[in-house]
């Protein structure tokens, strides 16, 4: 009787366990995923709330919000429309036949073609005139709501026959003038119109890398387009305009959003949108803008005297490395190198001379060629100012009157009027080598420098560069072959020993040289 109760037992032991089991397999886990939901819910609305409160201390938004909302009214679209005529039959002479055949048909009135009506019969062929309208589109901004002034860029409406502006409103009007700066990318239009709203012009010499920046314009077509970024770098140039001082941010730009403005957290136009750096032809976060401050001098120039008149000093100009710096004594290589001096120029009248470094201009301090380009640029003709200059070692000022800056500078500064295309009579010279610097040279004679296109080959004095080694220092350095060298460390040198006993210091040579359009360059090589 016991033996039975004990295998009862048993068995209610092994099914309770059983029934455990089924538990802990069915219903444990769904009991615990429903506590692990119930927590992660009650997490995920703790940080809901979180967010309310959060939200409510949000100064970012709403400042973006109001930016936006004044700024964007003075945002126009700017249209274009341009008139391509094709007429001209292009060159086939080495083009296969089936290519040939196209170019007749398309360019060629057959016989027996009727004409346009109004247009005159063509005879057999003739070529035909084909016209077509490429449009653009790019985008400004009202900065004068009372006299119609708008900015945006030369690009954008360069070479257009037709130029229509669309204010925010989706009025459509037309220009009544443009004035443009090819030299900066920017233009001035004019319309007339009733109950425009402008955004005004800030201070670009007071925004800093890191600042909160937005663009607005039309990318891609899409108008009224707002972007946020931060201000990257101040100072930027990309070597494609002859003045540049470019704002770069990595707020979004793409085509369309060109002459827009970029805008500080106060609603002021600190730049005018005009390029972007890309592989790919869409934005990959650097974006270019013109500053407000060169904005506001072409601006003003263009409406007033409806073009741009800019400081000219007569000197042709480098930056310098720091070995080239401490070759000529200088205190650091923060400067601009005069290279060559412009004949009855204002920096001859002043007394400036070759290989005087200059560090300061009425005031503003010199960092390199741009900014001395920039700040000359941006002074009035007649007036006189202070430059800084290093001599020889020693700081010294010299006062220049600035003159207007000449149409043609090349021919103000080198005197260089016309090629030559006189061929090389007469044997030269053996060539010699320094092979530390991977150049080859050979006394240059007056056949040579007139071959090699020198305005005046009978006062070209030196050895000329006939080749340069790749990937040498003379290469990395710039030389060129046609280049002459006048001088190595300060020595003249005319024939090849002078140039092998010059070259032969084992620190490196300054060599000067010049080239067949005029200019001037100093490099400093060191042997390998």
């Amino acid at each position: 009787m016991s033996k039975m109760h004990g295998k009862s037992r048993a068995v209610i032991v092994l099914v309770l366990a059983a029934v455990a089991a089924a538990l802990a397999y069915y219903v444990v886990p769904a009991y615990v995923s429903k506590i692990a939901y119930a927590v992660e819910s009650g997490q995920t609305q703790a940080l809901r709330d979180q967010l309310k409160q959060l939200s409510q201390n949000d100064k970012l938004s709403p400042l973006f919000v109001a930016v936006a909302k004044a700024t964007s009214p003075a945002v126009v679209e700017v249209r274009v429309t341009k008139k391509i005529t094709m007429g001209q039959m292009p060159d086939m002479e080495n083009m296969p036949e089936s290519m040939q055949d196209f170019l007749r048909r398309f360019f060629e009135q057959e016989p027996g073609m009727p004409s346009s009506p109004g247009a005159p019969e063509a005879r057999p062929n003739q070529p035909r005139q084909r016209e077509f309208f490429s449009r653009g589109l790019g985008s400004g901004v009202i900065v004068n709501a009372k006299e119609g002034y708008i900015l945006t860029n030369n690009h954008v409406v360069s070479g257009a026959d037709q130029v229509e502006v669309v204010l925010a409103n989706r009025q459509t009007v037309k220009t009544d003038w443009i004035r443009t700066d090819p030299m900066t990318d920017l233009a001035v239009i004019k319309i007339s119109a009733a109950n425009l709203t402008d955004a005004p012009l800030g201070d670009s010499d007071t925004m800093q890398v890191g600042d909160w920046v937005m663009a607005i314009g039309a990318p891609e077509g899409f108008r009224q387009t707002v972007t946020a970024g931060i201000i990257s770098a101040l100072g930027r140039t990309t070597g494609q305009r002859g003045y540049e001082d470019y704002i770069q941010t990595d707020a979004a730009i793409n085509h369309g959003n060109s002459g827009g403005p970029l805008v500080n957290m106060r609603g002021e136009i600190i730049g005018i949108t005009t390029a972007i750096i890309s592989r790919t032809g869409v934005n990959e976060g650097i974006g270019l803008a013109i500053p407000s401050k060169t904005v506001k001098s072409v601006m003003t120039q263009l409406i007033e005297k409806g073009k741009v008149t800019r400081g000219y000093v007569g000197v042709s100009i480098q930056n310098v490395t720091p070995r080239l710096a401490e070759s000529f004594n200088l205190p650091n290589d923060k400067g601009a190198l005069v290279t060559k001096i412009g004949p009855g120029g204002p920096a001859a009248a002043a007394g400036m001379k070759e290989q005087d470094f200059i560090v300061k201009v009425n005031g503003a301090d010199i960092t390199d060629v741009n900014t001395l380009r920039n700040v000359v640029a941006s002074l009035e003709p007649d007036k006189t100012v202070p430059f800084e200059v290093y001599r020889d070692g020693k700081k010294m000022t010299l006062n220049v009157k600035i003159a207007a800056q000449p149409s043609d500078m090349l021919a103000a500064i080198t005197g260089r009027k016309s090629e030559q295309d006189q061929t090389p009579q007469g044997k030269p010279a053996e060539p010699v080598t320094a092979e530390q610097f991977g150049l080859t040279v050979r006394p240059v004679t007056p056949e040579i420098a007139r071959a090699a296109g020198y305005a005046k080959p009978e006062e070209v004095k030196g050895v000329v560069i006939t080749n340069v080694r790749q990937g040498s220092p003379a290469s990395d350095e710039g030389l060129q072959s046609g280049m002459v060298i006048t001088d190595v460390n300060g020595k003249s040198v005319t024939t090849a020993k002078e140039f092998t006993d010059a070259t032969s210091d084992k620190k490196g040579a300054r060599i000067r040289a010049i080239t067949p359009n005029g200019g001037t360059a100093y490099v400093f090589l060191t042997p390998r």
